[in-house]
């Protein structure tokens, strides 16, 4: 058998509770729910990651492998290797496709 224990409040007690208590329930409720919309703005969970594969492959990675193209093909160039020149010129525009393709994906669409 269980038993029941019944708690009586006093009307007045109730109204006092429920004069702060719903006043102080919102301001908790909006303080705990503001930063999670702050924080949900960046639309996709892969975006700072993406931007990062951006950033190392036409910043770091683009300037040091031109570098060492730019090398190959003057040492080429020098040593009168048939094509040479060819090569340079792909070289040439392979490196600014490389380092300046964020600049132009951002005059394009204005990221």
């Amino acid at each position: 058998m269980s038993r029941r224990i019944r708690v009586v409040i006093p009307h007045k007690v109730s109204q006092a509770i429920s004069g702060w208590l719903r006043p102080l329930a919102a301001t908790a409720c909006v303080l705990f729910l503001l930063p999670l919309a702050a924080h949900a703005q960046s639309g996709s969970p892969f975006d700072s990651g993406f931007t990062n594969l951006q950033n190392l492959f036409t910043g770091t990675i683009a300037k040091v492998a031109s570098l060492i193209a730019i090398v190959i093909g003057g040492y080429g160039f020098a040593h009168g290797e048939p094509g040479a020149k060819k090569a340079l010129a792909g070289v040439a525009a392979g490196t600014g496709i490389a380092v300046m393709a964020a600049n132009v994906l951002s005059w394009l669409w204005g990221a």
